[in-house]
């Protein structure tokens, strides 16, 4: 039986349990199946569903390049699996993972892509090449529930005036954040038209968005842009769902390795990279603002992973439980042995670039020599003398409670 990829893409489907259920359902069927997880939004809760061993999460890469590596390897059906907020949400991923396929100079004619979009039980078929309608005619079969859908004409979504680079976002809604490459960089405004926005670039830097409101002291956070290619994406929450179990088993993210390292991490979309560091230990992780802070405690805790947190209060909102931004919220995403700082408002991304030249030199990382436990008390109080003008609270795990 022709091997079968499957993309898995976002928490939703796998805390609902529905990656399980498909991957199961097609190996019932008779396919052989490989399973890879595109983006890394869903790594935590493939982590929860003790599934890392069935769905591949090492790799790191965009969905499209999924696509690309599953071709590589002589795979070349693919079948896209995903829970979206509304279906329309569900049509505009699977454009946008096919049309960035086929810009990357991916040929048509050599691949076979579907769509089962769990939200509102549809299989969108994509693509389907020549020799290929039996297997895909066996999947429908299998997944009787599920409704046919035709898919969107692909169209271009990204143009270029003069020195302006405009791209546009669609199945978003009013007060969703607009988030590019792990970045909160705006907001869905309500005069938002056709549920889209359009940003617009000059010179690889966002300059405004059409149908929203950008949030400017973010975008420091941003290198240079190249917007066709960037990921983007618009949530109320980057996991709407909770897992419906929890699995303890291989999560530990430290082993014998021949350095320990302190990693600083303004996103977290370098974090799991950091983690698998085939060399190194990460022991100690410093992250800056709230949002970057409670997403990187969340998974940190899973893998007994202390962090010293840096936070002004300007959560944005992207993290169910940090509902005011008050500091003792944080205590949820607290790994034991941490500590979060509490600035001024506005300051953390100012500390938090003194903490880089100053501590990290200019680097991302810094080897602990010597005992750690040692090490990272010298770093946390290297970190609360360069802060101590702007410090107005210090939440440590020691006196918080810490609830998975």
């Amino acid at each position: 039986m022709k091997p079968l990829g499957l993309l898995i893409h976002g928490p939703e489907v796998v805390d609902e349990g529905e990656a399980e259920e498909a991957i199961e359902t097609l190996k019932e069927s008779g396919f052989e199946v490989e399973a890879a997880l595109g983006g890394i939004s869903g790594k935590t809760a493939v982590i929860d569903a003790g599934m890392q061993h069935v769905i591949d999460i090492s790799k790191d890469m965009r969905p499209s390049e999924v696509v690309d590596d599953f071709l590589k390897r002589g795979i070349d059906f693919i079948v896209l699996v995903n829970h979206a907020k509304t279906e329309e949400s569900g049509f505009v991923l699977g454009e946008g993972i096919l049309r960035n396929f086929l810009k990357r100079g991916g040929a048509r004619e050599n691949l076979s892509f579907v769509q089962l979009e769990y939200n509102s039980k549809i299989i969108i078929r994509w693509l389907v090449k020549p020799g290929d309608e039996n297997v895909y005619g066996k999947i429908t079969g299998a997944l009787s529930e599920f409704k046919e859908k035709e898919p969107n004409k692909l169209e271009l979504r990204c143009r270029k005036e003069s020195d302006l680079t405009y791209r546009e976002i669609r199945g978003v809604h009013p007060g969703e954040k607009i988030v590019v490459d792990g970045v909160v960089i705006g907001t869905v405004s309500g005069e938002s038209r056709n549920n889209s926005v359009t940003l617009v670039a000059k010179e690889g830097k966002l300059v405004k968005v059409l149908g929203g409101t950008l949030i400017k002291h973010n975008l420091e956070k941003l290198p240079t842009l190249d917007l066709e290619r960037e990921m983007v994406k618009t949530a109320s929450v980057i996991r709407r769902t909770n897992p419906k179990r929890v699995e303890r088993g291989g999560m530990s993210g430290k082993g014998k390795k021949k350095k320990k390292i302190a990693c600083f991490f303004y996103t977290v979309e370098t974090l799991f990279p950091k983690l698998e560091e085939k060399d190194a230990d990460v022991e100690v992780a410093v992250t800056i603002g709230d949002d970057t802070t409670s997403i990187a405690g969340d998974i940190l805790k899973r893998f007994g992973i202390r962090m010293i947190g840096i936070t002004d209060g300007d959560a944005d909102g992207l993290i169910a439980g940090i509902e005011s931004g008050a500091l003792d919220e944080y205590a949820k995403f607290l790994p034991p042995g941490s500590v979060i700082i509490r600035l001024k408002p506005e300051t953390d991304d100012v500390i938090g670039e003194m903490v880089r030249k100053d501590i990290f030199k200019g680097s991302d990382e810094i080897e602990l020599e010597g005992d750690v436990e040692t090490r990272f008390e010298e770093l946390k109080h290297r970190i609360l003398d360069l802060a101590k003008d702007d410090i107005i609270g210090v939440l440590n795990s020691s006196t918080a409670t810490c609830e998975m």
